[in-house]
């Protein structure tokens, strides 16, 4: 057990920033930046006023319980506290210009306590050691100030089933979500219409990655996306599902505009617009010259007892069936009346 006070940082500091020999201690403390302490063994930290201008503390691989005594330490930047024994964020008040916070690999079970760090940037709190059925619970109040700052945040093994409560981080530009319980398509797919600014998403190991077409739905909704579960999406990918989603939209827009020939009466051969359609096909073939003669007099039959609109189109003896024969020894006819070919071109 070791707790970090001001004599342990004055004499097992490493590296090139060890104290001079004739250096008080006080004054050794007070021109340090970086803090290197991880893999010591550290299990508390003590207040250390003279650490004024530490901007970076590594203080990983500990078995830290809690956070504490960082009063002094007004201009970190960067906090490193991956794989130690905390089980909940605190007394960070003390940080306002923390940008990067590790915390991977503890027991923290709240993302919370952040509401003073507002130029918090990057968050990594993956993978926390959860009680069995628990996950990863997100403060809204916390969440809100972080919403015009944070830009990256990795949530990976935390056990969440949903993303919806980090939907007001306006500024998100790389999302880690790998390994959780994430079912819900359709809820990323709304997500990314709202991260306008996101460029990196890694959502993969989540039961959502075996549904149809899971990687091309993403790319087509978000223009902003360049890497996807680790994989760069090119320009000529994007470009491709592009052009697919356009052609689906153009299907789906023809066949909702598409009129419903069943009105419940099941008489849709009757109804005017597929009869339009079904005249024009015949009077088209017609045109050709190759249409059998059956089909030909039972619509020309039909045409007759509706109406005489189309009775100019066929002469008495517009019909010549003595030339050529289909397959089934149908009579094949040829349109004579100049009139009626005029209006077909």
């Amino acid at each position: 057990m070791v707790k970090l006070t001001a004599d342990v940082i004055a004499k097992q500091t490493p590296g090139h920033n060890k104290r001079r020999a004739d250096e008080s201690v006080e004054h050794y403390l007070s021109r340090l930046t970086h803090l290197p302490f991880q893999n010591r063994g550290i299990d508390s930290i003590d207040s250390i006023p003279p650490c004024r201008l530490l901007t970076v503390i590594y203080l990983y691989d500990n078995i830290l319980n809690k956070i504490e005594n960082l009063n002094f330490a007004e201009n970190l930047t960067h906090l490193y506290l991956q794989n130690n024994r905390l089980q909940k964020l605190e007394n960070l008040d003390y940080c306002p210009k923390l940008q990067k916070l590790y915390l991977g690999g503890n027991q923290i079970q709240v993302l919370e306590g952040l509401d003073k760090c507002m130029q918090l940037k990057e968050i990594y709190i993956e993978n926390q050691r959860l009680p069995e059925g628990e996950k990863l619970v997100f403060e809204p109040r916390t969440l809100q100030c972080l919403s015009h700052v944070l830009e990256v945040l990795n949530v990976s093994g935390n056990n969440l089933d949903s993303l919806v409560e980090l939907s007001c981080l306006q500024k998100l530009e790389e999302l880690t979500a790998s390994n959780n319980n994430l079912e819900n398509l359709r809820e990323l797919i709304q997500l990314l219409s709202i991260w306008s600014h996101l460029k990196r998403l890694d959502t993969s190991r989540n039961p959502m990655c075996t549904k149809a077409r899971y990687r091309e739905r993403l790319i087509v909704v978000s223009t902003t996306l360049e890497m996807l579960d680790g994989k760069q999406i090119t320009d000529n990918s994007r470009q491709f599902l592009m052009s697919w989603k356009a052609s689906r939209e153009a299907q789906t827009t023809r066949e909702k505009s598409r009129p419903d020939f069943d009105d419940g009466s099941g008489d849709y051969l009757n109804h005017g617009y597929y009869r339009r359609n079904i005249i024009k096909a015949d009077l088209g073939l017609v045109k050709k010259g190759q249409f059998p003669m059956a089909l030909v007099e039972n619509a020309h039959r039909k045409m007759t007892s509706r109406s005489n609109k189309f009775s100019g189109f066929f002469a008495s003896n517009s019909f010549n069936n003595s030339n050529t024969n289909d397959s089934n020894n149908n009579p094949i006819i040829t349109f004579q009346d100049p009139s009626t070919q005029t209006f077909f071109k």
